[in-house]
């Protein structure tokens, strides 16, 4: 910055020839000079939004830095604990200013002017999606159309149409869980913003993997196909395991996780299978499965967090529906109608569907085909990865349940039991590289203490 004399001899004046009113305009030009010099230095802070998150995510001051709040009726506390003062609830989408990370605590000031502590997980760098889906509403009456005894039934019907076989199934889809059952249950527990210890002072905005669905939702026709298909595999794999407790409380992990889902928002709904084969996979609409053999498989809650967030994201990622709408059921018109559903095709694309959640080809296919696997592979574990990260549970233990569930399918192989390699073993063979991808996933979040495994609470429920 220049000044006053080094102004005054550009000017081909001294000080000591210089007039009062020379002197007194050499004075308001260095004034003008230094206003300049500070608006240059202000001018990073006037940055655009991706700019300033960008800063926060490498650690720097981010004053300035907008985030946007992730998941409806965010509570804004009082202190840096999910036990201080609610000071209110901020809604989805409301774009806040970051002040200040303090470990998993982000100081943040909303738009009226009030300032307080919300947990990360609740944040984003960038605007969600618009929404109307309610992650804790009933399903909405509907008919499961694969059971319509005939035509004239399943038009003047406004119930499920319920078989002996599936009631068990329409049992668990119906648990009423609400708001207030996840918040008790998060707390229980200690996950995320009730994690019992202190948060460590500094810290990062984890760099999170951005991720889109594969194809735009499809609304009620995407969610009726993952219901038949629901139907499908409770009379083609397994009915679903006795005991509403086990159901219920896999539903409370499920929707820990999943409501931190990328994509398309999802109503989710997760079933556990009686089965021994270690199954978990996921059906469009987001209903998703699991088998008894893959909870004995698992040591701890965090596991069963990841490996329930990897499905969840494959559904709101959109990558079965994606397919499925590429089956000769969709490409020749064929639609959930009463008329369509009675066609070969429907049940031939249910079939064709089902096994592709199941991932009973994978590898074996075109090389086109295993590329698109290989790269929904590392999506979903990317998105299981952060999900389980901002939920509060510890996403290395992604890795130990491919690792467990890869032991078990082998010990499986080797004794000729049901899920063994080549059977039904849907969390896929892991192979190196892909632990290695999730590892370096790994290494983008901030260590952060209070990261939960849930042993105790998971082998109670089990």
């Amino acid at each position: 910055m220049l000044t006053v004399r080094a102004l005054l001899r550009s000017l081909g004046l001294t000080s000591g020839l210089a007039s009062s009113q020379t002197l007194s305009l050499a004075l308001s030009l260095a004034l003008s000079l230094a206003a300049a010099c500070l608006l240059t230095l202000a001018l990073p802070a006037l940055a655009p939004n991706a700019q300033a998150a960008q800063a926060a995510q490498a650690g720097r001051p981010a004053h300035k830095t907008t985030l946007w709040i992730a998941t409806d009726r965010t509570p804004l506390r009082s202190e840096r604990s999910g036990t201080a003062v609610a000071l209110k609830e901020l809604p989805l989408g409301m774009p806040v200013r970051l002040l200040r990370c303090e470990g998993p605590w982000l100081l943040i000031l909303e738009p009226g002017g009030a300032q307080g502590w919300v947990y990360q997980g609740h944040l984003e760098a960038a605007p969600p999606a618009p929404t109307e889906i309610d992650l804790f509403a009933p399903l909405p009456g509907s008919i499961v159309l694969a059971e319509a005894a005939d035509t004239s039934r399943s038009s003047r019907s406004v119930q499920p149409v319920r078989s002996k076989d599936t009631q068990s199934l329409w049992t668990v889809l119906e648990l009423p869980i609400d708001r207030q059952n996840l918040e008790d249950f998060l707390r229980e527990g200690g996950i995320g913003e009730y994690a019992r210890v202190s948060p460590q002072s500094g810290g990062r905005m984890p760099r999170l993997t951005a991720l889109k669905a594969a194809t735009p939702p499809g609304g009620e026709t995407e969610r009726l196909l993952g219901l038949n298909l629901a139907v499908t595999a409770v009379r083609q794999v397994a009915k679903p395991a006795f005991g509403m407790q086990l159901q219920r409380y896999v539903n409370l992990v499920g929707l820990s996780v999943a409501r931190y889902a990328p994509g398309n928002a999802q109503a989710f709904r997760f079933v556990v299978l009686d089965s021994p084969a270690p199954l978990a996979f996921s059906l469009p609409g987001g209903f998703v499965m699991l088998s008894t053999g893959l909870l004995k498989t698992l040591d701890n809650e965090a596991q069963l967090a990841c490996v329930l967030a990897r499905e969840s994201a494959q559904a709101s990622l959109g990558q079965v529906w994606a397919r499925a709408r590429r089956a000769k059921f969709f490409r020749t018109g064929g639609s959930l109608t009463d008329a369509h559903v009675q066609s070969p095709l429907f049940a031939q694309m249910l079939e064709e569907t089902l096994a592709l959640a199941l991932r009973l080809g994978l590898g074996q296919g075109q090389e086109e085909e295993r590329r698109a696997d290989l790269r929904e592979e590392y999506e979903a574990d990317a998105a299981a990865v952060q999900m389980a990260y901002r939920a509060g549970y510890d996403p290395l233990q992604l890795v130990a349940a491919i690792r467990n569930v890869e032991r078990t399918a082998e010990q499986a192989e080797a004794t000729g039991e049901a899920g063994g390699k080549t059977g039904q073993n849907v969390l896929r063979p892991p192979t190196q590289k892909r632990i290695e991808h999730i590892q370096a996933l790994l290494q983008h979040l901030p260590l952060q203490d209070g990261l939960a495994l849930g042993t105790e609470r998971f082998h109670a429920n089990r």
